[in-house]
Protein backbone atom coordinates (compact mmCIF):
# COMPACT_ATOMS: atom_id res chain seq x y z
CA UNK A 1 0.00 0.00 0.00
CA UNK A 2 1.34 3.45 -0.90
CA UNK A 3 2.31 5.51 2.13
CA UNK A 4 1.04 9.08 2.38
CA UNK A 5 3.82 11.48 1.47
CA UNK A 6 4.35 14.18 4.09
CA UNK A 7 5.42 17.51 2.62
CA UNK A 8 6.75 20.42 4.71
CA UNK A 9 3.92 22.79 5.61
CA UNK A 10 3.52 25.76 7.91
CA UNK A 11 3.07 24.73 11.53
CA UNK A 12 -0.57 25.88 11.68
CA UNK A 13 -1.55 23.52 8.88
CA UNK A 14 0.38 20.66 10.48
CA UNK A 15 -1.52 21.25 13.71
CA UNK A 16 -4.79 21.32 11.79
CA UNK A 17 -4.18 18.04 9.96
CA UNK A 18 -3.02 16.34 13.13
CA UNK A 19 -6.23 17.38 14.85
CA UNK A 20 -8.30 16.22 11.88
CA UNK A 21 -6.82 12.75 11.99
CA UNK A 22 -7.51 12.45 15.68
CA UNK A 23 -10.90 14.08 16.15
CA UNK A 24 -13.21 13.51 13.17
CA UNK A 25 -15.24 10.66 14.75
CA UNK A 26 -15.13 11.88 18.37
CA UNK A 27 -18.71 13.03 18.90
CA UNK A 28 -21.50 12.51 21.36
CA UNK A 29 -24.00 9.66 21.28
CA UNK A 30 -26.75 11.67 19.60
CA UNK A 31 -30.32 10.56 20.28
CA UNK A 32 -32.96 10.93 17.59
CA UNK A 33 -36.30 12.61 18.40
CA UNK A 34 -38.41 10.32 20.58
CA UNK A 35 -35.61 7.80 21.22
CA UNK A 36 -36.27 7.92 24.96
CA UNK A 37 -39.84 6.61 24.47
CA UNK A 38 -40.14 3.02 25.71
CA UNK A 39 -40.92 0.63 22.81
CA UNK A 40 -43.59 -2.10 23.06
CA UNK A 41 -42.13 -5.61 23.50
CA UNK A 42 -41.62 -7.44 20.22
CA UNK A 43 -41.37 -4.29 18.09
CA UNK A 44 -38.75 -4.51 15.36
CA UNK A 45 -37.55 -1.84 12.98
CA UNK A 46 -34.97 -1.22 10.28
CA UNK A 47 -33.65 2.22 9.45
CA UNK A 48 -31.73 3.43 6.41
CA UNK A 49 -30.05 6.83 6.69
CA UNK A 50 -28.17 9.04 4.25
CA UNK A 51 -25.72 11.56 5.73
CA UNK A 52 -24.17 14.50 3.90
CA UNK A 53 -21.86 16.70 5.97
CA UNK A 54 -19.45 19.53 5.23
CA UNK A 55 -16.66 20.19 7.74
CA UNK A 56 -14.55 23.33 7.28
CA UNK A 57 -11.41 24.70 8.95
CA UNK A 58 -8.62 27.23 8.49
CA UNK A 59 -7.08 27.89 5.05
CA UNK A 60 -10.19 26.44 3.41
CA UNK A 61 -9.42 23.00 4.85
CA UNK A 62 -12.50 20.93 4.10
CA UNK A 63 -13.83 17.38 4.38
CA UNK A 64 -17.05 16.35 2.66
CA UNK A 65 -18.56 13.33 4.40
CA UNK A 66 -21.19 11.05 2.90
CA UNK A 67 -22.51 7.91 4.54
CA UNK A 68 -25.26 5.35 4.08
CA UNK A 69 -26.13 3.90 7.49
CA UNK A 70 -28.16 0.84 8.50
CA UNK A 71 -29.78 0.14 11.87
CA UNK A 72 -31.70 -2.92 13.07
CA UNK A 73 -33.70 -2.65 16.32
CA UNK A 74 -35.35 -5.42 18.37
CA UNK A 75 -37.44 -4.59 21.46
CA UNK A 76 -38.20 -7.02 24.30
CA UNK A 77 -38.64 -7.10 28.10
CA UNK A 78 -36.19 -7.56 30.96
CA UNK A 79 -37.76 -8.06 34.42
CA UNK A 80 -41.07 -6.97 32.89
CA UNK A 81 -39.57 -3.63 31.88
CA UNK A 82 -38.99 -2.41 28.28
CA UNK A 83 -35.58 -3.01 26.70
CA UNK A 84 -34.08 -3.13 23.25
CA UNK A 85 -30.99 -4.06 21.29
CA UNK A 86 -29.79 -2.45 18.10
CA UNK A 87 -26.98 -2.83 15.60
CA UNK A 88 -25.77 0.19 13.64
CA UNK A 89 -23.31 0.09 10.73
CA UNK A 90 -22.82 1.51 7.26
CA UNK A 91 -20.44 2.71 4.60
CA UNK A 92 -19.30 6.06 3.27
CA UNK A 93 -16.54 8.39 2.15
CA UNK A 94 -14.39 11.15 3.66
CA UNK A 95 -13.26 13.44 0.81
CA UNK A 96 -10.69 16.13 1.76
CA UNK A 97 -10.14 19.32 -0.25
CA UNK A 98 -8.68 22.80 0.08
CA UNK A 99 -5.72 22.75 2.47
CA UNK A 100 -6.38 19.04 2.97
CA UNK A 101 -6.25 18.20 -0.76
CA UNK A 102 -2.79 16.52 -0.54
CA UNK A 103 -4.22 13.87 1.78
CA UNK A 104 -5.92 10.74 0.51
CA UNK A 105 -9.69 10.23 0.73
CA UNK A 106 -11.09 7.08 2.31
CA UNK A 107 -14.07 5.10 1.07
CA UNK A 108 -15.33 2.10 3.05
CA UNK A 109 -17.16 0.76 6.08
CA UNK A 110 -17.77 2.76 9.25
CA UNK A 111 -17.26 1.27 12.70
CA UNK A 112 -20.13 -0.92 13.95
CA UNK A 113 -22.12 0.02 17.07
CA UNK A 114 -23.94 -2.44 19.36
CA UNK A 115 -26.40 -0.98 21.87
CA UNK A 116 -28.45 -2.31 24.79
CA UNK A 117 -31.07 0.04 26.30
CA UNK A 118 -33.31 -0.48 29.34
CA UNK A 119 -36.21 1.56 30.78
CA UNK A 120 -36.32 1.31 34.62
CA UNK A 121 -39.16 3.85 34.82
CA UNK A 122 -42.18 4.14 32.50
CA UNK A 123 -45.31 6.25 33.02
CA UNK A 124 -47.35 6.22 29.85
CA UNK A 125 -50.07 8.45 31.34
CA UNK A 126 -47.70 11.43 31.60
CA UNK A 127 -45.46 10.15 28.80
CA UNK A 128 -42.54 10.11 31.24
CA UNK A 129 -39.61 7.74 30.71
CA UNK A 130 -36.16 7.15 32.16
CA UNK A 131 -33.80 5.09 30.02
CA UNK A 132 -30.23 3.88 30.41
CA UNK A 133 -28.07 2.49 27.62
CA UNK A 134 -24.68 0.95 27.03
CA UNK A 135 -22.80 1.26 23.73
CA UNK A 136 -19.94 -0.78 22.27
CA UNK A 137 -18.31 0.54 19.10
CA UNK A 138 -16.10 -2.04 17.42
CA UNK A 139 -13.27 -1.25 14.93
CA UNK A 140 -14.87 -2.71 11.79
CA UNK A 141 -14.42 0.45 9.71
CA UNK A 142 -11.92 1.15 6.97
CA UNK A 143 -8.56 2.11 8.46
CA UNK A 144 -4.92 2.37 7.40
CA UNK A 145 -2.04 3.88 9.36
CA UNK A 146 -0.78 5.19 6.00
CA UNK A 147 -3.71 7.65 5.85
CA UNK A 148 -4.29 10.79 7.90
CA UNK A 149 -8.07 10.55 7.30
CA UNK A 150 -10.00 7.31 7.85
CA UNK A 151 -13.58 6.08 8.04
CA UNK A 152 -12.81 3.90 11.09
CA UNK A 153 -10.73 4.45 14.22
CA UNK A 154 -8.93 1.09 14.68
CA UNK A 155 -9.89 0.99 18.37
CA UNK A 156 -12.78 0.00 20.59
CA UNK A 157 -14.97 2.63 22.21
CA UNK A 158 -17.72 2.24 24.77
CA UNK A 159 -20.25 4.62 26.30
CA UNK A 160 -22.88 4.89 29.01
CA UNK A 161 -25.95 7.10 28.68
CA UNK A 162 -28.98 8.12 30.71
CA UNK A 163 -32.03 9.87 29.21
CA UNK A 164 -35.20 11.45 30.57
CA UNK A 165 -38.34 12.36 28.62
CA UNK A 166 -41.67 13.81 29.71
CA UNK A 167 -44.68 15.71 28.34
CA UNK A 168 -44.58 19.40 29.31
CA UNK A 169 -47.60 20.58 27.32
CA UNK A 170 -50.24 19.02 25.06
CA UNK A 171 -48.42 17.44 22.10
CA UNK A 172 -45.04 18.74 23.36
CA UNK A 173 -42.38 16.47 24.85
CA UNK A 174 -39.05 17.45 26.41
CA UNK A 175 -36.03 15.16 26.46
CA UNK A 176 -32.59 15.44 28.08
CA UNK A 177 -29.65 13.02 28.10
CA UNK A 178 -26.09 12.74 29.34
CA UNK A 179 -23.41 10.35 28.13
CA UNK A 180 -19.74 9.55 28.64
CA UNK A 181 -17.65 8.03 25.84
CA UNK A 182 -14.42 6.14 26.62
CA UNK A 183 -11.72 5.18 24.11
CA UNK A 184 -9.43 2.21 23.72
CA UNK A 185 -5.91 2.53 22.29
CA UNK A 186 -4.96 2.66 18.64
CA UNK A 187 -1.51 1.07 18.45
CA UNK A 188 -1.15 1.77 14.72
CA UNK A 189 -1.58 5.52 14.58
CA UNK A 190 0.90 7.37 12.35
CA UNK A 191 1.99 10.96 12.92
CA UNK A 192 2.55 13.41 10.06
CA UNK A 193 6.29 12.79 10.42
CA UNK A 194 5.59 9.13 9.55
CA UNK A 195 6.22 8.03 13.12
CA UNK A 196 4.10 5.04 14.12
CA UNK A 197 2.83 5.29 17.67
CA UNK A 198 -0.01 4.70 20.12
CA UNK A 199 -3.01 7.01 20.20
CA UNK A 200 -4.89 7.36 23.49
CA UNK A 201 -7.80 9.62 24.32
CA UNK A 202 -9.41 10.89 27.50
CA UNK A 203 -13.15 10.51 28.14
CA UNK A 204 -15.60 12.67 26.19
CA UNK A 205 -18.62 14.09 28.09
CA UNK A 206 -21.81 15.20 26.35
CA UNK A 207 -25.21 16.58 27.25
CA UNK A 208 -28.20 17.08 24.99
CA UNK A 209 -31.69 18.47 25.32
CA UNK A 210 -34.56 18.84 22.90
CA UNK A 211 -38.26 19.43 22.25
CA UNK A 212 -40.54 17.26 20.12
CA UNK A 213 -43.86 18.74 18.98
CA UNK A 214 -46.58 16.55 17.49
CA UNK A 215 -48.54 18.65 15.00
CA UNK A 216 -50.97 15.87 14.13
CA UNK A 217 -50.98 12.09 13.63
CA UNK A 218 -48.72 12.44 10.59
CA UNK A 219 -46.25 15.27 11.20
CA UNK A 220 -43.92 16.15 14.08
CA UNK A 221 -41.09 18.65 14.51
CA UNK A 222 -38.10 18.62 16.84
CA UNK A 223 -35.24 20.89 17.87
CA UNK A 224 -32.20 19.75 19.86
CA UNK A 225 -29.07 21.27 21.39
CA UNK A 226 -25.83 19.35 22.09
CA UNK A 227 -22.85 20.26 24.27
CA UNK A 228 -19.63 18.23 24.21
CA UNK A 229 -16.44 18.61 26.25
CA UNK A 230 -13.24 16.60 26.78
CA UNK A 231 -11.60 13.96 24.61
CA UNK A 232 -7.98 15.23 24.72
CA UNK A 233 -5.68 12.96 22.70
CA UNK A 234 -2.26 11.61 23.69
CA UNK A 235 0.15 10.39 20.99
CA UNK A 236 3.03 8.15 22.15
CA UNK A 237 2.72 9.53 25.67
CA UNK A 238 2.59 13.20 24.68
CA UNK A 239 -0.60 15.18 25.31
CA UNK A 240 -1.85 17.21 22.33
CA UNK A 241 -3.79 19.82 24.35
CA UNK A 242 -6.74 19.42 21.97
CA UNK A 243 -9.71 18.96 24.29
CA UNK A 244 -13.01 19.46 22.49
CA UNK A 245 -15.60 22.03 23.53
CA UNK A 246 -18.51 22.31 21.12
CA UNK A 247 -22.08 23.60 20.92
CA UNK A 248 -24.35 22.23 18.19
CA UNK A 249 -28.00 22.26 17.18
CA UNK A 250 -30.21 20.05 15.04
CA UNK A 251 -33.70 20.55 13.56
CA UNK A 252 -35.91 17.62 12.53
CA UNK A 253 -39.06 17.20 10.47
CA UNK A 254 -40.81 13.83 10.84
CA UNK A 255 -43.57 12.29 8.74
CA UNK A 256 -45.35 9.03 9.66
CA UNK A 257 -46.90 7.30 6.65
CA UNK A 258 -48.40 3.93 5.86
CA UNK A 259 -45.12 2.82 4.25
CA UNK A 260 -42.93 3.97 7.18
CA UNK A 261 -41.40 7.03 8.82
CA UNK A 262 -39.42 9.70 6.96
CA UNK A 263 -37.16 12.06 8.91
CA UNK A 264 -35.24 15.04 7.54
CA UNK A 265 -32.63 16.59 9.84
CA UNK A 266 -30.37 19.63 9.51
CA UNK A 267 -27.66 20.63 11.98
CA UNK A 268 -24.47 22.64 12.34
CA UNK A 269 -21.99 23.86 14.92
CA UNK A 270 -22.81 26.97 16.92
CA UNK A 271 -19.30 27.17 18.39
CA UNK A 272 -16.49 24.62 18.21
CA UNK A 273 -12.81 24.89 19.19
CA UNK A 274 -11.83 21.83 17.11
CA UNK A 275 -9.79 22.12 13.91
CA UNK A 276 -12.85 21.51 11.75
CA UNK A 277 -16.41 22.72 12.31
CA UNK A 278 -19.63 21.28 10.94
CA UNK A 279 -20.72 23.85 8.37
CA UNK A 280 -23.77 21.71 7.78
CA UNK A 281 -24.93 18.18 8.44
CA UNK A 282 -28.00 16.73 6.71
CA UNK A 283 -29.66 13.39 7.47
CA UNK A 284 -32.43 11.74 5.50
CA UNK A 285 -33.81 8.70 7.33
CA UNK A 286 -36.35 6.03 6.45
CA UNK A 287 -37.65 3.79 9.24
CA UNK A 288 -39.90 0.76 8.83
CA UNK A 289 -41.56 -0.84 11.86
CA UNK A 290 -42.67 -4.48 12.09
Amino acid sequence: MRRLAIKPKVSSLTTLIMAVGFSIPAWAIDLQPGDATAPPPGLRSVQLSYLSAERVGARNAKIDQTQVQFRYVQAFEVNQQPALFYLHTGTGKNDPSGALAPYAADNGMIDTTLVFAYWPYVDKTSNTFVAVAGYLISPTGSYSSDRAINMGENRYRWAGQIAYQTRIAPNLNWMAAFDTLWFGKNDESRSLTNRLGTLEQKALYSAQTGLLYKLNNTYSFAAAYFYTEGGETIFSGRANNDSIKSHRYQLSGIGNYSFGRLTLQYGQDIDNNAALEDKQRIFLRYTKFF
